[in-house]
């Protein structure tokens, strides 16, 4: 396959990928697999992962044999190891539990005993064993390869004696901070740099970004010490996942790692676990990952994609997508503010993203004059108060969600806007779009598919104007609240207990909430829950959808004299209306056959 102009992607081999390989002929035939379905630039070779390391002289094999196929080769480490569990009573749990989702069992030698659980475990970074495992595996890395990277691993939830020991009087966040950042300067750069110098050390961050003040990720300490960093774009099916990852989330993680180490965000990495019975799953997370600009996609993992599917619908996708990546400009969309070690409504953002909002998270208070967005979690920064009221005053507008309300209650928040978090609940499914110019009258009825249990919201009549409101019997209750500060426009959105329920808004709520939000875009959507935009500095844009079957939507673009073409088939799509200062456009999208459209004018 010809070598991509705008991406590049990388396969994994795990220590168990590596021990799998019979012979350099077998890896040859292998490797002629994937060159048929796609360009293969790269390949990270694990140097450890549990009780397993690879000897020197087979890593040299390995060198030789992709140097000679044009294919780069750098290193990896797991930094985890094999524990021993025993069962307690009436559960059992036999067996042996490699990480990354490797489940050996039958083929692990030696069997676990009856009654005990042999899996693996992150290491205990106050053991001086350990530590000196870490060590000399970083070290080893480096003498073999000029880049390593460290997957995603890299993190500690013990709570042994000796940790507990270590803690002190710190919560179990600051410490593993802390821990965590002292680990990765003296245990793992210092020691690999005194190797090998010119050495390029990569941190790979999971998913659950959520999580990671609590098991030591440290992004604001660990990216100024690392040499880049990479983005875990892994969401798979949201709807069988313990994880809480809507898959939106391929994306905007993406984006806000590009803001913690801007021109260091290496790639991103997806697996294809959960993907078989949807490829669009394992489809999605690529394309995703590009959209948000990935330099490089690394797949997970040899074994688990050789001969399998995954790979030549993704070969194709890639075909596809490549030369359309030329034609984006840089991302951009509502900025949402997600502080570093930030957590309270985790994930709501994606949820946002997932019904239509063009987003754009960012560990930095947003310098901007449009609208902004603002949850709970942006109530980690002690000074967000005080910013808010700058950015209020200097005529720009700010989005807050409900929870970001409750946590600043009593903190300055009522300078702003006479919303009121209480503990009341309201359990609905139809809602009213308010007048124009009239919040006492209402412009239309609207029913969604489900029930939706949201926070009552308490304001002041004439002091705030309901835009969008759920409704009761003789009741109604602030879904959208906009309020005017100083030159500025603050809006109050009301957030269901179970964020996954603003897909039962009915479309018209939706397309009135982005109709609001993204006025400063100059282009929103009237459509269903579902279908996510990605918008581009250079008037291009993307309409992807995540639903199982096609769907009309319309189009609002700034301006009366708006055009608009398909960039993958320069098909001018006609005008549906125009009336002064909109111009609207309807077009039909397909779950993973997402629209590269863009912006002109007559």
């Amino acid at each position: 396959m010809p070598q991509y102009r705008n991406l590049d992607i990388a396969l994994y081999f795990t220590t168990r990928c590596i021990a799998s390989i019979a012979s350099m002929e077998a890896l040859a035939a292998s490797m002629d697999f994937f060159a048929r379905h796609m360009h293969i630039a790269k390949v990270y070779l694990e140097t450890h992962r549990d009780d397993m390391d690879v000897a020197p002289e087979r890593m040299e094999e390995l060198k030789h044999f992709f140097a000679s196929r044009g294919i780069a080769t750098a290193g990896a480490i797991t930094t985890t190891v094999m524990q021993t569990v025993r069962n307690k009573p009436l559960i059992d749990e036999t067996g042996v539990f490699g990480c990354g989702g490797t489940i050996l069992n039958e083929q692990a030698k030696p069997q676990a005993a009856y009654g005990t659980k042999v899996t693996w475990s992150t290491l205990c970074y106050t053991n001086p064993a350990h530590r000196g495992l870490l060590q000399q595996v970083a070290e080893y890395s480096a003498s073999l390869f000029d880049e390593v990277i460290i997957d995603d691993f890299y993190f500690t939830s013990c709570t042994c004696p000796a940790c507990i020991e270590a803690k002190g009087e710190r919560s179990w966040e600051q410490f593993r901070l802390e821990l965590m950042a002292e680990v990765s300067e003296n245990v793992v750069i210092a020691p690999a740099k005194a190797v090998n110098p010119d050495v390029k050390l990569v941190i790979k961050y999971p998913n659950w970004y959520e999580a990671y003040q609590e098991t030591g990720y440290n992004p604001q300490v660990q990216s100024p010490l690392f040499d880049g960093i990479y983005t875990g774009t892994e969401t798979r099916d949201t709807n069988r996942s313990a994880q809480h990852l809507p898959r939106y989330g391929s994306y905007s993680l993406m984006r806000w790692m590009e803001h913690v180490k801007p021109g260091e965000n290496g790639g991103g990495w997806i697996d294809p676990w959960q993907g078989i019975h949807n490829l669009s799953h394992y489809l999605e997370q690529a394309q995703l990952t590009f959209f948000g600009k990935g330099r490089e996609l690394t797949l997970f993992c040899y074994s688990w994609l050789l001969e399998q599917i995954f790979i030549p619908a993704l070969g194709f996708e890639l075909g596809r997508l490549d030369p359309l990546l030329s034609e984006l400009g840089e991302p951009t969309g509502i900025p949402v503010y997600e502080p570093f070690n930030a957590q309270g409504e985790d994930h709501l953002y994606d949820y946002l993203g997932m019904i239509g909002l063009a987003l754009d998270p960012t560990p930095h208070f947003p310098e901007t004059d449009k609208l902004i967005l603002l949850t709970q979690n942006s109530a980690q920064d002690e000074q967000l108060v005080a910013k808010l009221k700058a950015h209020l005053l200097d005529g720009g507008d700010a989005c807050i969600t409900t929870g970001l309300l409750k946590a600043l209650q009593g903190k300055g928040i009522e300078e702003f806007t006479t919303a009121r978090y209480t503990d009341k609940k309201v359990l609905t499914r139809d809602y009213a779009i308010g007048g124009y110019g009239s919040p006492s009258i209402y412009n239309g009825y609207f029913s969604g598919k489900d029930d939706v249990l949201l926070p009552v919201i308490d304001y002041k009549n004439n002091a705030g104007e309901p835009l969008v409101l759920a409704r009761k019997t003789d009741n109604n209750f602030p879904l959208l609240l906009r309020n005017l500060y100083g030159r500025g426009t603050l809006y109050v959105l009301t957030v269901p207990d179970d964020f996954a329920d603003v897909y039962s808004y009915p479309a018209e709520v939706l397309s009135t909430i982005r109709q609001y939000l993204l006025s400063g875009c100059g282009i929103y959507m009237d459509g269903p829950a579902k279908i996510s935009m990605f918008l581009y500095d250079n008037d291009t844009f993307i309409v992807s959808s995540f639903l199982d079957f096609p769907s009309n939507v319309r189009l609002r673009a700034d301006g009366a004299d708006r055009t608009l073409t398909d960039v993958r088939t320069g098909e001018t799509i006609p005008a549906l209306l125009r009336k002064p200062g909109e111009t609207v456009f309807e077009l039909e999208v397909q779950p993973v056959l997402y629209r590269v459209l863009r912006l002109g004018r007559e």
